[in-house]
């Protein structure tokens, strides 16, 4: 029986929406100092983000902790965003990750390099940063990270699957959460007249391999209309429930299959030999569409 690689987007969810974290105190690690702590809500997180607050109320901002902490010779900035569930934490988080030098050391999503660490936790984007990028610089921003998420328990959520396709394994750092026409200007400007006034939120995923690249991407809509309309604004038949690409007006071959009335995969690409029907089961079982559409 073939394996197919299946990507569980395990995070853990915040317990209710009370607006408070553990925070860090002087007394967990030994010789710190605290130079800075405050929160910002939705009313006045404009005078901290300025133009970017609109994008983090897309996702569902909650409150966002700042501190700012002294260790020897070593500053560093810790930010922690409450968001509103596991997925929209996660969204913040596939749309602020610097270059990474290791992936995924603190949780099932995670990013370091000397200046900058940033995981998600549940409803917790969090991220520490130093100016320096010494090695102490990045030590205390990982162990700033780990802290919040040792002392902020959460419990289990998983993302549904993008692909279960093999294919697909080497690209899982490319997965990003979408939820509106902001974060979609941000991650895929290409693709803002596909979905121009319609209501949807969608995980994306890049392939390139030497053979073609492309974007993956599992779309939820809010009723069948929806979906006829992005179907229809794509340039693909909504007659034809067809994986067989199709060539798009700006070049590209697109190609989707449907989960149910409100779910769809799709996938552009510049191959035309490529389309979604590579990144699902040969033949999808019942039980396998029974849970993509309950998700």
């Amino acid at each position: 029986m073939k394996t197919f690689f299946c990507i569980s987007l395990m995070m853990l969810s915040l317990s209710g929406f009370s607006q408070s974290i553990n925070q860090i105190k002087e007394t967990d690690i030994p010789g710190i100092n605290i130079l800075l702590a405050t929160s910002f809500t939705k009313d006045d997180l404009k005078t901290y983000l300025g133009n970017g607050t609109d994008l983090y109320i897309e996702y569902g901002f909650i409150k966002l902790f700042i501190n700012k902490y002294k260790l020897d010779q070593d500053t560093a900035s810790l930010e922690v965003y409450m968001m509103v569930n596991a997925a929209s934490a996660f969204g913040i988080y596939s749309m602020s990750i610097p270059h990474c030098i290791q992936w995924n050391r603190y949780g099932s999503f995670s990013c370091t390099n000397p200046y900058k660490v940033i995981a998600v936790k549940g409803s917790l984007c969090i991220s520490a940063s130093n100016r320096t990028g010494t090695q102490s610089g990045q030590a205390l921003c990982e162990q700033l990270v780990k802290l919040v998420i040792d002392n902020n328990p959460q419990d289990i959520w998983y993302a549904p699957a993008l692909t279960q396709s093999e294919i697909a394994a080497p690209f899982t750092n490319t997965l990003r959460y979408i939820k509106g026409p902001l974060s979609l200007k941000k991650a895929l400007p290409s693709w803002s007249d596909m979905f121009e006034d319609l209501n949807f939120h969608m995980f994306t995923m890049n392939i390139v391999t030497t053979e073609y690249t492309g974007i993956i991407a599992r779309i939820i809509f809010p009723d069948e209309n929806t979906l006829s309309s992005f179907i229809t604004k794509s340039g693909l038949n909504i007659m034809s429930e067809t994986t067989i690409p199709t060539i798009a007006s700006n070049g590209t071959y697109r190609s989707w299959f449907k989960i149910n009335s409100t779910k769809i995969f799709f996938m552009e690409t510049n191959s035309s030999t490529v389309s979604i029907k590579d990144f699902l089961p040969v033949v999808p079982d019942d039980k396998w569409l029974e849970e993509q559409a309950s998700k």
